[in-house]
C-alpha cells in the first residue's frame, strides 16, 4: 500500500478530489480527508490523505504532493521509501520542502522532471525528462507519453497523476484513457 499525502492550502482542497478521481480509474483507494475516512472497495492499494490533519505520518512507501507553499516543518514524517512531487512554478529548487525526500518537479520548464509537450481539450503528451525509479525498482527512461481523457484536465493535475502512475510502476496505464 502506498500513501499519497497532499500538502495543499485550504482553498485548493477540491483539487485533491480531481486527482483522486483520476487515480480511482485504476486503483482502489482509501480516502482520509478532514473528518472523513472513505473506502469504496476492499483491499485498497492507495491511501489518499490530507496532511493538514496529522502531526506524525509513518509509511513504508509514500508520495508527498506539494501543490502550494505549505510549511511541512511542523510535521514528523517517517517515510522509508518516498518521493516529493512538487509544482515547480511554486517551489524553486532552493525552496523545496526540506522533508528528506528526493523530488520530482512538475512544470513547463525544460529543467522539470515531468512536463507537458502538448495539451489539448481531450489529450496531452506528457514528457518525462529524466529517469524515474518506480517503487518496485523499475526505471522509466525519458520519453513522451500520449494520454487521452474524457474531459479537460488542468496541467498540474495531469503531471501529478502521471508522476504517481510512474512511481507505482503503472506507466502503461497512462497510455489508455484517463
Amino acid at each position: 500500500m502506498v500513501a499519497i499525502l497532499f500538502a495543499v492550502e485550504q482553498q485548493n482542497r477540491d483539487w485533491i478530489h480531481d486527482v483522486a478521481r483520476l487515480l480511482e480509474k485504476h486503483f482502489i483507494t482509501l480516502r482520509a480527508f478532514g473528518d472523513t475516512l472513505s473506502v469504496k472497495k476492499r483491499n485498497p492499494s492507495l491511501i489518499l490523505c490530507d496532511m493538514d490533519h496529522f502531526e506524525t505520518i509513518k509509511a513504508e512507501k509514500a508520495i508527498v504532493i506539494c501543490k502550494d507553499m505549505v510549511s511541512l516543518s511542523n510535521r514528523q514524517l517517517d517515510i522509508r521509501h518516498g518521493v516529493a512531487v512538487v509544482d515547480s512554478s511554486i517551489y524553486q529548487s532552493e525552496s523545496l520542502p526540506d522533508i528528506g525526500l528526493p523530488a520530482i518537479t512538475c512544470g513547463l520548464h525544460s529543467r522539470d522532471t515531468i512536463t507537458l509537450t502538448s495539451i489539448e481539450e481531450d489529450s496531452a503528451v506528457i514528457g518525462v525528462q529524466r529517469v524515474i525509479e518506480a517503487f518496485e525498482g523499475s526505471l522509466v527512461e525519458p520519453q513522451e507519453i500520449p494520454v487521452r481523457f474524457e474531459k479537460a484536465i488542468a496541467p498540474f493535475t495531469l503531471m501529478v497523476v502521471a508522476a504517481i502512475y510512474i512511481l507505482l510502476g503503472k506507466c502503461n496505464l497512462l497510455k489508455g484513457k484517463l
